[in-house]
């Protein structure tokens, strides 16, 4: 297949971030663009992306007397046209992911043009594989595994990493149907003592609002836990707000033993723009792991990872 650009792939709260990726996308396929092809795309396609609030981090680029290399000098007809502003913001959004991750960022800006580093490293693979898992659900790319399972596992993974003993759930569920079993199962994992019926629940397993389970363990079973509930998902930017709220911290922590409420976040393979995530955490006071909080985490791809990766890489990109 082709994976043709669309400002909306994501979500209207994602366009700049959906368009982000698209470049990265070309890069990757040695189809680099500037921003300045990128305005004209965006002109051409009458998209209306709107321009927000830009990454306060991102400092000024280089000592503000520089002028723009020749070949992204944008259109005189375009210079005051909305699709100039947008462009600068999805070109700032790439310049959030350079700066957040540093040396596991695997593009760099060479003159006007994002390209991909001159050598990768495994440690890249990580950033890519989340790129993938994006792009493979939002373009529903053939692939032998579901993106959204495949997501699941690396919201784990990455918890993992940060020394919490985490479970996914959605596998449990995917095996053991009976909600009160998945909660044996996962609570002897992370060194907890289930309490299936100290809430009302659900009978099945895959209803209960979490994909992934953790425990930041102190080493025994005395009163008190810190525990954290988190939904995956991989779809579009709307549906966010609801699945954030689906964790339920007043359910979850008798389940789990816990007298402490547990700690609910949402997790998104995408990279959510900076007003968004204000708004998401600001709103609903929960968490939000996006790709830029999930990529430095992970260890080496499994064979599973590795397969989407190259099979996305595999699709064709279309070049504006």
């Amino acid at each position: 297949m082709t994976i043709e650009p669309r400002a909306d792939a994501y979500g209207k709260e994602a366009d700049g971030s959906a368009l982000a990726d698209y470049v990265e996308l070309l890069a990757l396929t040695d189809q680099s663009i500037t921003q300045a092809d990128l305005a004209d795309l965006i002109a051409d396609n009458d998209w209306k992306v709107r321009s927000r609030e830009l990454f306060q981090a991102i400092p000024p680029a280089g000592n503000g007397n520089e002028e723009e290399p020749a070949e992204d000098s944008i259109d005189r007809d375009l210079q005051d046209h909305p699709s100039a502003e947008a462009a600068r913001r999805v070109f700032d959004i790439l310049s959030e992911r350079a700066i957040l991750l540093g040396d596991d960022y695997p593009f760099h800006m060479n003159g006007a043009r994002l390209e991909v580093r001159p050598s990768l490293e495994s440690g890249h693979d990580r950033y890519l594989c989340l790129l993938a898992t994006t792009v493979a659900h939002s373009y529903n790319v053939p692939t032998s595994t579901s993106p959204r399972e495949l997501f699941e596992g690396i919201v784990a993974q990455s918890l993992a990493a940060r020394l919490v003993l985490t479970v996914n759930m959605g596998e449990i569920g995917r095996h053991e149907a009976d909600f009160a079993r998945a909660l044996d199962i996962a609570a002897d994992r992370l060194e907890l003592q289930a309490a299936p019926d100290a809430a009302p629940r659900r009978t099945h397993a895959n209803e209960a609002g979490v994909d992934t389970l953790s425990h930041l363990q102190w080493g025994d079973l005395r009163p008190g836990h810190w525990v954290l509930i988190g939904q995956a998902t991989c779809g579009k930017s709307e549906t966010w707000p609801r699945k954030i709220m689906e964790p339920t911290p007043d359910s979850w922590g008798p389940w789990m033993g816990s007298l402490v409420p547990p700690i609910p976040y949402l997790a998104v393979p995408h990279h959510v723009e900076a007003h968004h995530l204000f708004h998401l955490t600001s709103t609903h006071r929960r968490l939000v792991l996006d790709r830029l909080r999930l990529c430095p985490h992970l260890t080496d791809l499994d064979a599973e990872q590795r397969t989407l990766l190259d099979e996305v890489l595999a699709q064709d990109v279309a070049r504006p």
